[in-house]
């Protein structure tokens, strides 16, 4: 790999099987780092993050020890678009800041490439100059839905609902500068990322 440090989005909507891909790029010498960890990480009990949650929600979301009540805040937003906002313009500078502060770290550690998880990149109205190139891991609805029933126990009709609050691979496939197939074998997958991995020390 070269010696400048590559900084790539891994992105694809759920059930597409980026932390796959993110898995392989770690074991051939990536640093990850997930977006869905930093959100988490950003409303721990005592965070900035979590006591503006409760200051600008109505509804009671914390749970007996403090931590954040993550069903009830999920059945919150999910059904209504402006809560959902409010919720994004409390906790994306959060994670905007700490997803920084990680990347200046582990660039001084001088990693080949840093690869950030980050599912709704495409979703975000936030601009991120930072990232160079852009991974999108895609796969066909249905197949897509098999697995998320299979890995979070969703019945048909509640994969669909989580697939439809995400924009659709189409509009994706042009904005991104790698996209990933994911409709066979784990092997074929492994195969289409490596030639994405060996792309980017060109």
């Amino acid at each position: 790999m070269p010696s400048k440090t590559r900084v790539v989005a891994i992105t694809g909507g759920i059930g597409s099987g980026k932390s796959v891909v993110a898995k392989l790029f770690e074991s051939w010498g990536a640093k990850v780092v997930d977006a869905d960890i930093l959100a988490r990480e950003v409303v721990q009990p005592g965070s900035e993050g979590l006591a503006k949650i409760v200051e600008n929600f109505s509804e009671p979301l914390t749970l007996a020890d403090g931590s954040l009540n993550r069903p009830i805040l999920a059945s919150i937003i999910f059904s209504n678009p402006e809560k959902k906002k409010l919720l994004e313009s409390i906790l994306h500078p959060l994670i905007r800041k700490r997803w920084l502060d990680k990347l200046s770290e582990l660039r001084r550690s001088g990693v080949p490439v840093i690869a950030y998880v980050i599912p709704l990149f495409f979703e975000s109205r936030t601009a991120m100059p930072e990232l160079e190139k852009v991974i999108l891991v895609s796969a066909p609805e249905d197949l897509r839905v098999r697995r998320i029933m299979g890995r979070d126990g969703f019945t048909e009709e509640m994969a669909r609902l989580r697939l439809s609050a995400q924009l659709p691979d189409s509009q994706k496939f042009e904005r991104s500068d790698f996209v990933l197939v994911n409709d066979s074998s784990l092997e074929e997958l492994e195969r289409k990322t490596k030639e994405v991995w060996h792309a980017l020390s060109a």
